[in-house]
């Protein structure tokens, strides 16, 4: 019988668990997943953090962001201590760029919004831009420049999660699908493709997948995959630090030694593995019309990833039962949603009390007339 059963391994899940072993190391905790660590939207995200990039009104989301945001830099010691691995934090700051002249009213709108809480948020004409940038980026519409936004690197911050809670004794159990879950009297078990789990507590924080095993809960909002494709570019004479996001979703973020990653999240409720031609064709297309550079580059790797996402974009963390909770729906911000989430979590299971900051993200009831 475990103290508490999380059901996927992303970096939801894994900042959870390692949160829970912090608050309370006495605690029984197991963390389970039907495949093995680096097969998921968690190892193959872009890394950006762009915790003001997608707001235009002040939410429980948006400052839910703006802290976890905050949390990163100090993260990133405290793992590189505990496991000897490098997220690569990074805060060079964000440029977002209109992709149309269409969009150009609702980016001047999103810099009112951000520069009238944030004054560190600047609008750069073109020659701003080229100087920001090195020269390297070719643009002639108002852009936004949010010089405190960061990133890291995704594959890396998850296996030191991963690398985190081994230490602290964690039991994780891969290769185990999860069918059902039901409530006991006490507990609630867990049945798996092979053998039957018990667990006074369980957290569903599958992803994509999450509303798939709470099917019998007819819960809202809905949760489905988005598929996201990624092309890893390299070239020596590219000097760019700033992370750029298109408003048609495109991000290119600098990485170490010369590399770009390209990337976007577009095929809706698809869940299959790889990249399309079409897909990466597109991407070829943005990152050279913004940076032309890039047209010489070289590619060095490409994959796909599933992020869960709802209708309007809004995540969902509940007890959607008595000690049965649900965390999922994070789309584009999982990254940067992590570590306030493993906190806030952890502090509702330990304390047994809901978090102020997680009110506004309940589930709805689906009504059958």
């Amino acid at each position: 019988m475990y103290d508490v059963l999380i059901v996927g391994s992303g970096v939801m899940g894994m900042s959870i668990a390692r949160e829970l072993a912090l608050k309370n190391e006495s605690l029984s905790i197991a963390v389970i997943d039907r495949d093995v660590p680096g097969l998921h939207a968690s190892y193959k995200a872009g890394g950006m953090l762009g915790a003001q990039n997608e707001f235009i009104e002040d939410t429980p989301l948006y400052q839910l962001a703006l802290r976890s945001r905050d949390y990163f830099e100090s993260l990133s010691h405290t793992l590189y201590k505990e496991t000897n691995i490098n997220i690569d934090y990074q805060a060079h700051g964000l440029i977002k760029m209109a992709a149309s002249r269409e969009d150009i009213d609702s980016l001047t709108a999103q810099y009112l919004f951000l520069n009238k809480r944030d004054r560190s948020v600047t609008t750069l004409d073109s020659q701003s831009l080229r100087n920001l940038s090195n020269h390297t980026i070719s643009y002639n519409h108002k852009a936004i420049y949010i010089p405190f936004d960061g990133q890291i690197n995704a594959n890396q911050y998850a296996k030191a999660l991963l690398k985190s809670i081994e230490y602290k004794g964690i039991e994780r159990i891969y290769h185990t699908e999860v069918k059902s879950i039901h409530r006991l009297n006490d507990a609630f078990k867990v049945l798996t493709a092979n053998q039957i789990l018990l667990s006074k507590k369980v957290i569903v924080a599958g992803g994509a997948w999450s509303h798939q095993l709470l099917a019998d809960y007819e819960i809202e909002p809905k949760v489905t995959g988005v598929k996201g494709e990624v092309l890893l570019l390299e070239h020596p004479d590219l000097k760019l630090e700033q992370t750029l996001f298109m408003t048609n979703g495109c991000y290119i973020v600098p990485k170490r030694g010369n590399r770009f990653l390209v990337g976007a999240t577009s095929y809706v409720d698809d869940y299959t593995v790889g990249t399309s031609v079409e897909g990466e064709n597109w991407l070829m297309r943005q990152a050279c019309k913004y940076i032309p550079l890039l047209s010489s580059s070289r590619l060095i790797h490409k994959w796909s990833g599933i992020r869960p996402y709802t209708e309007n974009e809004w995540p969902i963390m509940d007890e959607i039962d008595e000690g049965l909770y649900i965390v999922t729906g994070h789309y584009r911000n999982g990254i940067l949603l992590s570590p306030i989430i493993g906190k806030l979590m952890a502090e509702w299971i330990v304390y047994e009390e809901r978090p102020t900051l997680l009110e506004a993200f309940k589930v709805r009831r689906c009504v059958h007339l």
